[in-house]
């Protein structure tokens, strides 16, 4: 049987500083659990190994929360026995995450060393009272640098997160953090620009609820995502995803698997992973996840179908929910989705897709579909929509 690819997510929980505007699972203050932790994620690895031993691996992404405050030795442990006991791709991409404030020389050399091939951190903003904001440690300068330093330690594919839409924010704040990036070092070879969503449950969303915060107008929010597509096009960079753009090739092949639908196991408390036509969830709390994988759970979990104790819970995925995934991930991709290939129960969202075509927010060219410039800045809408045409 042919498998399409398959990625593995590795969730790192620990974080220096808990962002107002992130509802990612992350907590600050618990770096004496990080040798817990890796031991941990190492069993749940175990525990799935037999059941993936056909499948191949393209890609690796070490995510969170922070990686880069993990110890080159850990990496080095945990990518050794992902290579021992995954079919891990000889041209995998592996990716590690990482913030400003904690990137050091050192400890890039050891990624590296491990195994690491690229590299994504989180930047954010340029404007010292956008970072207060946002809760982020680091400056300009220490950004600056920290890229520099991911460079001199050999580094070639380096992405950079970037926030636009933040209340109070200029075009001109956008502008100067856009160009000073391009202007480092010869540029990153990836941008994520997303616009700043206010997450339910966030202490951002709290602020916002009680009026001390007045978000963003939308109107404005597009001008800066049209002259963010505008300048990176010049720069060079191909804009494949609603917010994503890369130059010399370089999509992000983990991401790639998420927005096409296909699977991916995921490691490590509060991941989300797709296997065998199962969508599951890992239990959030880092203690709660050691404890179910290092010392046996007294209450085992519901979701026995699969192999780790440390899964919170677990569906099979139908054929309709399914094809909505495949459409609100796939859509946010400049090469849209193929029409052609999809199941006959499109017929019960076709009226929203013409919906969109009818309205410019959606094209059909040959057998692909793919939301128009419109379409992205307002992509949400279309998806609402598309979940809202599902019957009771």
């Amino acid at each position: 049987m042919t498998h399409a690819p398959i990625g593995l997510y590795v969730h790192v929980p620990f974080c220096t500083v808990k962002c107002s505007y992130c509802d990612f699972n992350s907590y600050a203050g618990i770096d004496d659990l990080q040798d817990a932790w890796l031991d941990a994620a190492l069993a749940e690895l175990a525990l799935w190994a037999p059941r993936l031993a056909e499948r191949e691996f393209s890609t690796v992404f070490i995510g969170g929360g922070t990686p880069s405050l993990l110890s080159g030795d850990a990496i080095r442990r945990l990518l050794d026995a992902v290579r021992r006991q995954l079919r891990l791709a000889p041209d995998a991409e592996i990716t590690l995450e990482a913030n400003p404030e904690s990137v050091r020389p050192d400890r890039l050399a050891a990624y590296r060393d491990a195994g690491v091939n690229r590299i994504s951190m989180g930047v954010q903003s340029l404007d010292a009272a956008e970072l207060v904001f946002l809760d982020r440690i680091h400056g300009a300068d220490r950004a600056a640098q920290a890229f520099r330093e991911i460079r001199e330690a050999g580094f070639d594919n380096v992405n950079l997160d970037l926030i636009y839409g933040l209340p109070g924010q200029t075009l001109q704040t956008w502008q100067y953090t856009v160009e000073q990036v391009l202007s480092w070092d010869g540029g990153p070879d990836h941008l994520s620009c997303y616009a700043l969503t206010v997450e339910e449950g966030t202490p951002l969303a709290a602020r916002v609820s009680a009026g001390r915060v007045l978000e963003a107008d939308p109107d404005f929010v597009a001008e800066l995502a049209d002259w963010t597509a505008a300048r990176l096009a010049q720069a060079g960079f191909r804009r494949y995803e609603t917010s994503n753009y890369a130059r010399r090739g370089l999509q992000c092949r983990h991401n790639l698997i998420y927005w096409r639908n296909q699977e991916y196991l995921a490691l490590g408390p509060g991941a989300h992973g797709y296997v065998d036509g199962l969508r599951y969830h890992v239990v959030r709390r880092p203690r709660a996840y050691i404890d179910r994988l290092l010392h046996g759970d007294p209450n085992p979990p519901a979701a026995a179908a699969l192999p780790s104790p440390a899964i919170a819970d677990a569906e099979q995925v139908g054929e309709l929910e399914d094809l909505i995934d495949t459409l609100t991930s796939g859509l946010r991709l400049i090469e849209g989705v193929d029409e052609s290939g999809l199941p006959p129960a499109y017929d019960q969202l076709r009226p929203t897709i013409d919906w969109a075509v009818a309205n410019n927010l959606a094209q059909r060219q040959s057998a692909r579909l793919s939301l128009t410039r419109r379409g992205h800045e307002v992509a949400n809408e279309i998806f609402v929509r598309l979940l809202e045409s599902v019957p009771e």
